[in-house]
């Protein structure tokens, strides 16, 4: 049925398409002139074809973000000017009759008032090949037969016969109103409406009672909406700017929470589990912006926003099948009434004092106030493994504090030099007791000693100190977050741009990132980022242009930490376990285009070849010597020794080839070939399937074994093209 319904979709998309072209083509060629259409001057353009591709494109990786169902293709993209009063309008429409259509429309009094209309859908497919063993109602999640718990015997057995596919995508919805009216030179005001829709289905994985119990993995539904109003007045005059501003956010989540059956329980407790689906909220935002000019060639400009958020959604039992589940807390309060703000200011101070040197101040206040009430639960699952205890919820705050100042100074035609220093101070509050302090200096030299060499150095140094530290519950005394560690920055990027010939344009940049946490003995100890980059274009003839470029990407880090094995009620926590991984990621991306105008405004081709290569790395080794004694059991024992993982290797290659012939001066046909081949080893991923026992024996229960195959495809499309 959903195929015939495309099917029909795509047969009236291209009527309304070719009855477009007759109705608007045929004045405008009556016409000399060719562009006045009923006292307006029209332009644009018609393109109805369609694509066709082969190969295996079963993987979700080819189809993500875009629809490459074979079938019709267009667009419309229409301006207009009123030629007797200032009236204008355009309408761009693309691909009507598929999942990535989009629609952009505005119309308006130049000078005066102008209205924008959008919407445009995105889908997103996760994978193609998910199975899953339960049946689906709504948001609850039943198995066919739940007489017989699933043991390390059936498992197997159990999950392949009730297997049956499911789909894992869903679809962003998004449209966009927004009117601008300016009704004298010194006021305009702004009104705007945005709503993002999200239906389908993602994957959910869970577990039923306390954190290391049996893992399940659901397609759950989602169905939630965004709905964001703004409005804006702006008030300018004579170097003085003053502009309000409101933001008003509502998330609504149809689903409330998911439940599902125990494969590991017949009945009884534990035979139910539940999660909460992301709660519904809202958040209202206000803001004050100025600017103002001072003596001296200065001039100060300051902004002002506070935000309210908020959510009160009812508290949702993790374990329903008790005889009594409650979800209040032991105030018999059922919903948390949180409550928070954030608070911004931030002001900015510049000035010309002297010809060539220019100067900037500016200082920034950020603190996010949480109000929420403290609840206190007598059942709830502990962070670790381990019996239900009592907890309480805390108030999270923090506040963050920058303040900074610019020099600039041009003192040749040719040099301009700029120096600068950053302070940054965070309270992390409630949260954590810890405080910190960075101070971060930074210098750059523009070099543009003949017209046709741009050169560019900027450096950076920055260090910051952590005050009253407290390590993670659990957590060794010396391991430290990264985010909240002592931290040494050095970070340089160069830029090169040359113009020597007409012809030729040559451009090189680099950049190199070292994050050194030298306090931190555990957790991560280094982070190194780099890349650089090349890039040609190069014209030979009139009518052949040629580009290439070329980009390095690496990020390397450190990590270091122990192993600490429990036997009972002995923990083993000794030295001889500690070990250190090694990662990197890297990336590689080259393309090679070509321009050829191969008949002066008759055909046109371009070309093109582009790969992309990532590669990741973790090489991990043992620091000291594991034994009986330091890991307490053989099982233990051979779980201390690191090794080195697999490397995850990715390559993308596509080739594109257009062909575009003009008929007239107007009409034209267009003839594509692409060709995708994308080849993925993760170890991680490759062995995903419903039943992972092959790969973890105590896993007895369902997974949806989703991965993105490999694939290789073909692709050809054709367009008629008419532009009026």
């Amino acid at each position: 049925m959903g195929q015939a319904r495309k099917w029909v979709s795509v047969a009236l998309t291209g009527l309304v398409a070719a009855s477009l072209c007759l109705v608007i083509s045929g004045p405008v060629l009556a016409g000399e002139a060719g562009t006045e259409v009923m006292g307006w001057d029209v332009s644009g353009s018609v393109e109805a074809g369609g694509m066709y591709s082969f190969g295996e494109r079963s993987s979700s990786k080819f189809n993500d973000y875009r629809d490459m169902d074979n079938g019709f293709i267009g667009g419309l993209s229409l301006r207009g000017e009123d030629t007797t009063n200032p009236y204008h309008f355009n309408l761009d429409v693309s691909n009507p009759a598929r999942e990535d259509q989009k629609y952009d429309g505005s119309f308006g009094q130049y000078g005066l008032f102008q209205l924008d209309l959008g919407w445009d859908r995105v889908p997103h497919i996760l994978s193609n090949d998910a199975q899953t063993i339960f049946q689906q109602n709504g948001s609850t999640f039943t198995l066919p037969s739940t007489s017989v718990p699933f043991t390390a015997a059936n498992a197997q057995s159990r999950i392949n016969s009730l297997t049956r596919p499911v789909e894992l995508k869903f679809n962003t919805d998004t449209g966009q109103a927004g009117f601008k009216f300016t009704p004298t030179e010194d006021w305009t005001f702004d009104v705007g409406y945005e709503n993002i829709h999200r239906q389908g289905y993602q994957p959910l994985g869970t577990v039923i009672g306390t954190p290391g119990g049996s893992p399940t993995e659901l397609a759950i539904p989602i169905d939630n909406m965004t709905q964001e109003v703004k409005f804006g007045a702006e008030y300018a005059r004579e170097g003085y700017v003053l502009q309000f501003g409101y933001t008003g956010s509502i998330f609504r989540d149809d689903y409330s929470s998911y439940t599902w059956a125990n494969p590991t329980t017949a009945s009884g407790v534990g035979s139910l589990g539940q999660i909460s689906a992301p709660p519904s909220n809202y958040e209202h935002t206000l803001n004050l912006t100025g600017s103002a000019p001072l003596p001296l060639h200065s001039r100060i400009s300051g902004t002002f926003a506070y935000s309210l958020l908020r959510q009160d959604e009812t508290f949702i039992p993790n374990n329903p099948s008790v005889a009594a589940p409650t979800n209040a807390d032991t105030s018999g309060n059922t919903s948390p009434d949180a409550k928070a703000n954030n608070v911004l200011g931030n002001i900015e101070l510049t000035s010309r004092p002297i010809t060539d040197v220019t100067t900037t101040v500016r200082y920034r206040y950020f603190e996010y106030q949480n109000d929420t009430s403290e609840h206190i639960f007598t059942s709830c699952d502990p962070e670790g493994t381990g019996s239900f205890a009592t907890c309480a919820t805390t108030q999270q705050r923090y506040t963050q504090q920058n303040a900074g100042g610019d020099i600039g100074w041009r003192p040749l035609s040719w040099v301009s030099l700029k120096g600068g220093y950053d302070y940054e101070h965070r309270d992390l509050g409630d949260f954590d007791s810890s405080s910190s302090d960075e101070h971060t200096g930074k210098f750059s030299v523009d070099l543009t000693p003949i017209e046709w060499l741009l050169s560019r150095v900027t450096y950076s140094y920055g260090q910051r100190t952590v005050q009253n530290y407290v390590a993670p519950a659990g957590q060794l005394p010396q391991f430290v977050m990264f985010d909240q560690a002592d931290r040494r920055r050095n970070k340089v990027d160069l830029l090169f741009q040359f113009t020597p010939w007409e012809t030729v344009t040559p451009s090189a940049s680099f950049s190199y990132a070292e994050d050194n946490y030298y306090n931190s003995a555990y957790g991560l100890t280094y982070d190194n980022d780099l890349s650089a980059g090349l890039s040609l274009g190069w014209s030979p003839l009139n009518w052949l242009k040629l580009s290439a470029d070329y980009t390095f990407e690496c990020d390397m880090y450190n990590q270091q930490n122990r192993y600490i094995p429990v036997v009972g009620t002995t923990v083993y926590n000794f030295a001889a376990n500690d070990w250190k991984s090694n990662s990197a990621d890297f990336f590689h991306t080259a393309a090679l285009n070509a321009d050829l105008n191969v008949i002066p405004n008759k055909l046109k081709i371009t070309a093109g070849y582009s790969i992309t290569f990532g590669q990741t790395r973790i090489d991990a080794s043992n620091l000291g010597k594991p034994t009986l004694a330091t890991t307490g059991s053989a099982s233990n024992l051979a779980g201390a020794y690191a090794s080195d993982w697999p490397n995850v290797d990715n390559l993308l290659q596509t080739v594109r080839i257009t062909a575009r012939y003009f008929i007239t001066q107007k009409l034209s046909a267009q003839l594509g070939y692409a060709y995708e081949r994308y080849t993925e080893q993760n170890f991680a991923l490759d062995s995903m399937a419903p039943y992972m026992g092959k790969v973890d024996s105590s896993a007895i229960t369902p997974f949806l074994g989703a991965t993105q195959p490999n694939y290789e495809a073909n692709i050809l499309t054709f367009m008629l093209k008419y532009d009026f």
